[in-house]
């Protein structure tokens, strides 16, 4: 056994995962790694923060920080001044499956020096610049299910934006992760204003129409959803499904996984 696994507990550095705590949004509540590879983390010292509550003073310049909170980038004025805090107080924040999120309605004014990232990689499929690293939520078990179809068209709306103009089964991302994940199972395609939503129904290998994106974070798909054209019938036909989504995310986060271990084990110890 090496002198480092015999270290106290309470000497090692610790990892704090920052994410968005926000009970009514599935997507933010299962965003962040620590979930998935707890086998791993829990080794260390790990304290989860929410974006919106950051305890920055727990945060010394020997811990490691994980930056996992879904559209984080360009979403508030707030979330940018966080992160740029951060990155000024410590040289090992990574970030993980982070997305850019300006709203079209609601402009910020602080931006982010993404360089100051030990390591970064975004859930944004070819932005300019940054390494595609699918949301970590695609490693939930709950995204194999498989059901019996019991309806052609599911509507799944965001709790900010309702989608009323369908006349189909509908639910919305407050329900539990086993209920949404039914939801798509039970659908052949979805009609959807979420992102979380979108990206589940494709990696359950399900047709999406994306309805009045809100947001640049529909812009970067890494697998386009069509845009509600008012034709429903015709978006349908157009939508594609993409058998082996879900294993090629889940393996990009596998990759990143053993990055971000070097990371910790290599630069912190």
């Amino acid at each position: 056994m090496g002198l480092k696994s015999l270290l106290p507990r309470f000497l090692k550095p610790t990892i704090h995962f920052i994410h968005v705590i926000e009970p009514r949004n599935q997507g933010d509540m299962l965003c962040y790694p620590y979930l998935y590879f707890k086998k791993y983390f829990k080794r260390y010292n790990c304290k989860i923060h929410s974006t919106k509550n950051i305890d920055f003073g727990s945060i010394s310049t020997r811990d490691t920080v994980v930056l996992a909170s879904g559209g984080c980038f360009e979403c508030l004025d707030r979330f940018q001044d966080a992160i740029n805090t951060l990155l000024d107080i410590n040289d090992c924040v990574i970030g993980w499956g982070c997305g850019h999120n300006a709203h079209h309605d609601r402009p910020v004014h602080w931006h982010i020096d993404f360089s100051k990232f030990k390591l970064l990689g975004v859930r944004d499929y070819n932005y300019p610049g940054q390494k595609y690293v699918p949301c970590v939520s695609a490693m939930h078990p709950l995204l194999e299910m498989h059901q019996e179809t019991v309806r052609p068209i599911g509507v799944i709306e965001h709790q900010d934006f309702p989608i009323t103009e369908f006349p189909f089964d509908k639910t919305d991302h407050r329900r539990s992760m086993y209920d949404i994940c039914r939801f798509i199972a039970e659908s052949d395609g979805i009609i959807t204003n979420t992102y979380h939503c979108a990206y589940w129904a494709q990696l359950m290998n399900k047709k999406v129409i994306l309805y009045k994106p809100w947001s640049t974070k529909f812009d970067y798909f890494r697998h386009q959803p069509v845009v509600y054209s008012g034709n429903l019938a015709k978006d349908i036909e157009q939508a594609k499904t993409y058998p082996g989504f879900l294993k090629e995310s889940r393996d990009i986060n596998r990759v990143f996984f053993k990055e971000v271990k070097c990371i910790i084990e290599r630069y912190k110890f």
